[in-house]
C-alpha cells in the first residue's frame, strides 16, 4: 500500500489499537506531543510527494471540503462507485498542528488558560476512523492529505495595518456577501475559557466572536481590542518601546470601527481559507466537494466571469444516480473492483466529457454542451449503472427499490496553479479573483444530494 501517512502510522503507537481503545491514557503528555510533532514534521516534509500521489488526469477524483466532521460511511457509499478517489483532510495531522507560541502572551493578558493538553478522546476517535478506513486506503479509494497545513497559523505573530480597516481587500460584492451573513457576539472569559451566546445582544466590549455560517460547521473568529502606549523613550538614540494592553472600556465610535474592521478581517480569512483548498484541489487534479451551504454560496458568488452575462457556476449538469444503503462499504468497494465495469465506464466517460468542455467560456455554448453531456450520460451511462445495480440487488437479495441521489457538477473553478494563484493572492484578493476568471480551463466542484432520506 503506497501511502506516506500510513507508512509512518503503521509503526507508531498512535495506530496501536490498545492505546486507541484506552484513549492514550497511559501515554505521558510529553511523549504524546513528541510523537504528534514527529508525525507533523514527517507529513510536512513529504507534502509535495503526498500531493503527487493523488495527481492523475485520467481519474475522477474529489477533494472534500475540510471541516471538523469526517465523511461518514453513508457519504462514502454515495461516492464509492462514481468517483475514483476521495481526498480527506488528514485528521491526525490536524491535531498535530504546531501552536503559535507568540500568541501566548496575548492569551495571558486575556486571562485565558494557556495550558492546552492534547484532546485524547478526539485523537482516539480520528485514529480509529483512519484504521477503519485502511482497506479503503489500500484499494486507493481514500487518500489522506494534510489540507490543514494550508491553514496553519504562522510561527510569528504578524503585524497587520490597513488605512481603511481592510475594506478594500475584497470586492464590494464579496464584502456584501459576508455582511449579509455575519453574526457578531460578545465573548466572555470565565475560569480561563472563552464563551459566547448567539442569542445575546451585542454590547460595548473588548472581545468579540465573528462568524458567517448559520449551520455552525465552520469555526468563528475571535478578536481582542487592544491599545498601545509608549513605555520608554531614549532621547539620545531616538529608540522607544511600546506595549499593548487591554483597556477596561471602549468608546462607542472606537467599538463600531473595530467591529467593522474585525468583520472585514474575518471575511478575508474565510475567503482565503476556501480558495486555498480550491487551489490545492486543482493542483491535485481533483474536483472539490462542497459540504456546507456557506461554501457553496461563496464559490458561486466569487467566481463569476466578467465576460459572461451570467455566472458559469450556475450552469450545472444533473445526473440521477442510484444509491444502495444496505450494502456494506467494503462490499461496495469489492464490487467496484470485481464487477464494476459499468461504474468504471461511467467514471471514465464523465471525466472525458468534462475534459471536452475545457476552454469554453461562452455561456450559451457551455449551457448547450452541458445539456448534451447530461443527456448522453443519463441515457447511456446512467442506464448501464442502473442495470448493474439491479443485478447487484438480485445477487445480494436486496430490496428492488434503490435510493436515488443526484450528482450535481457545477462549473466554477479555473485552471489554477499554486504558483500562479499564490502570486495573485499576495497582491490581494481582488487580483486573485481576476486571476481565477482569466484562466480558460474549466473544472468543477461536486454537490451530492439524496432525493429521499435514508
Amino acid at each position: 500500500m503506497a501511502n506516506i501517512a500510513f507508512d509512518f502510522l503503521a509503526s507508531s503507537f498512535l495506530f496501536d489499537e490498545r492505546y486507541i481503545d484506552d484513549e492514550y491514557r497511559i501515554v505521558p503528555e510529553k511523549e504524546l506531543v513528541l510523537e504528534l510533532n514527529k508525525y507533523h514534521d514527517y507529513i510536512e516534509h513529504n507534502f509535495v510527494q503526498i500531493v503527487s500521489e493523488v495527481q492523475s488526469g485520467n481519474e475522477m477524483n474529489v477533494s472534500i471540503e475540510a471541516i471538523d466532521d469526517l465523511p461518514d460511511e453513508q457519504l462514502l457509499k454515495q461516492l464509492a462507485l462514481y468517483l475514483d478517489k476521495v481526498i480527506i483532510s488528514d485528521p491526525i495531522f490536524e491535531i498535530a498542528l504546531h501552536e503559535n507560541t507568540s500568541q501566548m502572551p496575548i492569551g495571558e493578558l486575556m486571562h485565558l488558560d494557556m495550558e492546552k493538553n492534547i484532546n485524547r478522546r478526539k485523537l482516539a476517535y480520528v485514529a480509529k476512523y483512519m484504521k477503519w478506513s485502511t482497506p479503503l486506503v489500500a484499494r486507493q479509494f481514500i487518500k489522506y492529505v494534510p489540507i490543514a497545513l494550508l491553514h496553519e497559523a504562522p510561527r510569528k505573530l504578524p503585524i497587520l495595518y490597513s488605512k481603511d480597516g481592510f475594506a478594500s481587500e475584497l470586492s464590494k460584492e464579496l464584502y456584501q456577501f459576508f455582511y449579509d451573513r455575519v453574526r457578531v457576539n460578545n465573548v466572555h472569559i470565565n475560569d480561563g475559557k472563552m464563551t459566547y451566546s448567539l442569542n445575546e445582544k451585542l454590547q460595548l466590549g473588548t472581545t468579540i466572536a465573528v462568524d458567517f455560517d448559520d449551520e455552525n460547521r465552520r469555526h468563528g473568529h475571535i478578536f481582542q481590542f487592544m491599545q498601545m502606549q509608549k513605555v520608554n523613550f531614549d532621547e539620545t538614540t531616538g529608540r522607544f518601546e511600546m506595549c499593548q494592553y487591554i483597556p477596561d472600556t471602549i468608546s462607542e465610535s472606537s467599538f463600531r470601527a473595530w467591529v467593522s474592521q474585525s468583520i472585514n478581517q474575518a471575511a478575508i480569512g474565510e475567503f482565503r481559507k476556501t480558495f486555498r483548498e480550491v487551489m490545492l484541489a486543482k493542483e491535485m487534479q481533483c474536483m472539490y466537494l462542497v459540504k456546507t451551504k456557506f461554501t457553496e454560496e461563496l464559490l458561486n458568488k466569487s467566481l463569476a466571469k466578467k465576460s459572461v452575462d451570467i455566472d458559469l457556476a450556475n450552469l450545472s449538469m444533473n445526473l440521477e444516480l442510484p444509491v444502495v444503503n444496505k450494502i456494506a462499504l467494503q462490499d461496495l468497494i469489492s464490487i467496484r473492483y470485481d464487477n464494476g465495469e459499468a461504474f468504471h465506464n461511467f467514471r471514465t466517460s464523465l471525466n472525458a466529457k468534462l475534459i471536452e468542455l475545457r476552454n469554453i467560456d461562452d455561456k450559451e455554448t457551455l449551457a448547450k454542451e452541458l445539456q448534451r453531456v447530461s443527456y448522453e450520460m443519463n441515457t447511456i451511462n446512467v442506464a448501464e449503472v442502473n442495470k448493474e445495480y439491479k443485478k447487484i440487488a438480485r445477487t445480494l437479495g436486496l430490496d428492488a427499490v434503490l435510493l436515488t441521489g443526484s450528482l450535481v457538477t457545477s462549473y466554477c473553478t479555473g485552471g489554477l496553479t499554486l504558483i500562479g494563484a499564490a502570486g495573485a493572492i499576495m497582491k490581494g484578493s481582488v487580483d486573485y479573483i481576476k486571476y481565477l476568471n482569466q484562466v480558460k480551463e474549466n473544472n468543477g466542484y461536486f454537490i451530492w444530494k439524496l432525493n429521499k432520506s435514508i
